[in-house]
């Protein structure tokens, strides 16, 4: 028997013994080069250790507190998290430190530690309760298991912290004594600022923050300004963010002030002063159209303005030529340029994508409906009407997969560049163009009577859905202008899908927004809009004016064909004259073959107005290996062959314009071999 056997000695505690050991292993997983652990062991309120970090071989006294609690077993919950009570008082005593504070519990049976940094804790459980300082006590549920990654994200979260304390107290001791006005401002990502920090990070990166789409951060910090700021650059970087976000009035003031000290901005930002000026006082009335213009006008040769302003000046020329064909060239021409001008940044270049994938689409869409609403005047008596539909549609298709295809390379430039306002502007125009085609998809199935309607309602919900999404990014960033037209879209598609709640929801927002702001011009459109102005109302009527202008067309395109046809009856009744002459054949598509001396073969090119000795070459090649050649008369003849054939058909212009050579052809004797009219 051991003499201590008949000793009365203090028991150990189980509890005691197991808090030491979750002591001894957790000290090894703070490296001894980055920690230093200390114990706390005088008069115990809460605190089992204190942690202080190290630097580069030097002690910081940047400290923070851990409560450990340890257990041999416990069940886990239905997650895999853990639960601990903790006293409200224990919670407080950590808080009234000041410090950086963890719990840390440990699970003997797993030999497993799980941390909870202290401000997460009381976050959680205010927002369940925002009384909670009443309760006794509170449950922790604890899952983040304590290794070597999350101890060197403690290391980072205290560093910051206190390295965050200390300059607060520095500047609040330092600063403020110098000049009891200015002001200490401390933002979302915890950084210290006081007010020339906040004008020196405007002028660096203002304009970043507001390409970024992110104009309402700069408003917000130049509300921290006491101060009447002088920088002009400071004051043009917030003008422009006060534009972004709508305050129009504000944004002139500021603009004002820069205009003081303009000498001292570069040309360029002189420049773009004067733009944003004019924009605001236009918008408000406070300068006529005229005005305007010139302003605009003479910053045309501006290196950094003057693609903005080509760009606005060719999407006005193509609306005023009415969306031809010609003029949409024109219009894909000059984008096409922007776009492929390497010296230029990506944000126009995207601005000009965007444009350019909703007017192209639109013209896709527009092309479509003329040509569905051209072939159902008709009827379906004319010779090879289902072929041409089958033709018509599938030349459809193809545009349109052609039109998604760059609408998705674009999405993936976006998404690389992470372009915000490139994003949101991609997101909503593909959004308008696929609305507008089902809308027109649909107007003309109900016109025909057509039983089998494709049920469109998931695609609309997507297109709703994408739409809402710009409105939603606008919204957060409060860029007014952009909101409003993307409402203006939600709006169009509620109420097309019969979404009553959605659009008075949405017509009292955009009434509301434009009335705060005084936008004018934006509250002329939403009346217009709210009004009748819908894209379904506007293309239904544009659909029953076509369908009435049809039957006047269809009228005279069968009185051309009727007149084209006597002709054919007259040349049966002429006496053909023995003509010696070398003769050819060839085919004038849509209306059959016709022969032709060599020697009159100047006058057939004549009627047809060839005069592209490339194409007479061409020919003549043709001719003299005795094959027939084909010339689309649809078309201004450049080229041998069918082309696109009768979807070069541009409706009673292009037969006008084919019984006209019908009536030139027979009165110079070039006698049709044998006629097949393709309509």
């Amino acid at each position: 028997m051991d003499s201590l056997d008949n000793m009365k000695l203090p028991k150990s505690s189980e509890q005691e013994e197991l808090e030491q050991l979750s002591k001894d292993k957790l000290r090894p997983l703070f490296e001894h080069k980055l920690f230093e652990v200390r114990e706390e062991t005088y008069r115990d309120k809460g605190i089992d250790l204190l942690i202080e970090l190290k630097y580069k071989g030097s002690y910081t006294n940047f400290r923070f507190l851990v409560q450990l609690k340890a257990t041999e077993t416990k069940k886990p919950n239905a997650d895999g998290s853990y639960s601990w009570q903790i006293d409200t008082s224990n919670i407080q005593y950590l808080l009234n430190s000041g410090q950086p504070a963890y719990y840390i519990c440990y699970v003997k049976e797993k030999d497993v530690f799980y941390y909870q940094q202290l401000n997460d804790f009381v976050t959680e459980i205010s927002s369940k309760n925002i009384d909670w300082n009443n309760q006794e006590t509170h449950t922790l549920r604890i899952s983040k298991k304590l290794n070597s990654s999350s101890i060197s994200e403690i290391y980072d979260k205290v560093k910051s912290r206190c390295q965050l304390s200390r300059e607060l107290f520095e500047k609040l001791d330092i600063k403020g004594k110098k000049d009891k006005s200015t002001k200490i401002s401390i933002s979302g990502e915890h950084k210290i600022t006081d007010e020339t920090s906040i004008v020196q990070l405007v002028e660096k990166v203002g304009f970043t923050i507001i390409n970024d789409g992110r104009s309402k951060e700069v408003v917000l910090l130049n509300e921290k300004i006491s101060n009447d700021i002088k920088s002009p650059l400071y004051n043009l970087i917030v003008g422009v963010a006060n534009y972004y976000t709508s305050n129009l009035f504000d944004s002139l003031a500021f603009f004002q002030k820069a205009k003081r000290q303009k000498t001292k901005l570069s040309k360029d930002l002189g420049e773009n002063l004067e733009y944003f000026d004019s924009i605001i006082k236009f918008s408000l009335g406070l300068i006529d159209e005229k005005k305007y213009q010139e302003i605009i006008d003479s910053l045309q040769n501006s290196e950094h303005l003057k693609y903005y302003i080509k760009l606005e000046n060719t999407k006005n020329r193509y609306f005023q030529s009415l969306f031809s064909d010609e003029g949409f060239e024109i219009f894909k021409t000059e984008l096409t340029n922007i776009i492929n001008d390497n010296k230029l940044n990506s944000n126009i270049k995207f601005i000009a994508k965007c444009e350019y994938i909703l007017y192209w689409g639109k013209k896709i869409n527009m092309d479509f409906f003329q040509s569905t609403s051209r072939l159902n005047s008709l009827g379906d008596k004319f010779n090879g009407i289902q072929e041409q539909r089958i033709n018509s549609a599938n030349y459809f298709i193809s545009r349109n997969k052609e039109w998604s295809l760059y609408c998705q390379e674009l999405n993936e430039e976006i998404s690389q560049e992470k372009d915000f306002f490139a994003f949101n502007m991609s997101t909503l125009n593909q959004a308008k163009v696929r609305f507008e085609l089902i809308v027109l998809s649909e107007i003309i199935q109900e016109y025909n009577d057509n039983k089998d309607i494709v049920d469109n309602k998931e695609t609309l919900e997507n297109i709703l859905q994408n739409i809402k999404t710009v409105s939603n990014n606008y919204r957060g960033v409060e860029h007014i202008e952009n909101l409003l037209s993307s409402l203006s879209a939600e709006y169009e598609v509620s109420h097309y899908m019969k979404k009553d709640d959605e659009t008075v929801r949405i017509s009292k927002e955009m009434n509301d927004l434009a009335e705060f702001h005084d936008l004018k011009d934006s509250k002329a459109k939403i009346d217009f809009l709210l009004n009748g102005g819908t894209i379904q109302e506007h293309l239904l009527s544009l659909f029953q004016n076509t369908v009435e202008k049809s039957e006047d067309l269809k009228k005279e395109h069968l009185k051309l064909i009727d007149e084209m046809k006597a002709l054919d009856k007259l040349e049966e009744n002429k006496t053909l004259e023995n003509n010696k002459n070398e003769t050819v054949t060839i085919e004038l598509f849509p209306i059959g073959h016709f022969s032709i001396t060599r020697n009159k073969i100047n006058e057939f090119y004549e009627i047809l107005n060839i005069d592209s000795f490339k194409l007479i070459k061409h020919l003549d090649y043709f001719f003299d290996n005795g094959i027939i050649p084909v010339l689309n008369i649809f078309n201004e003849i450049k080229n041998e062959g069918h082309c696109n054939g009768m979807l070069d058909d541009k409706g009673i212009e292009s037969w006008r314009k084919i019984k006209e050579i019908r009536f030139r052809l027979y009165e110079k004797e070039f006698r049709r071999q044998k006629i097949k009219y393709g309509l």
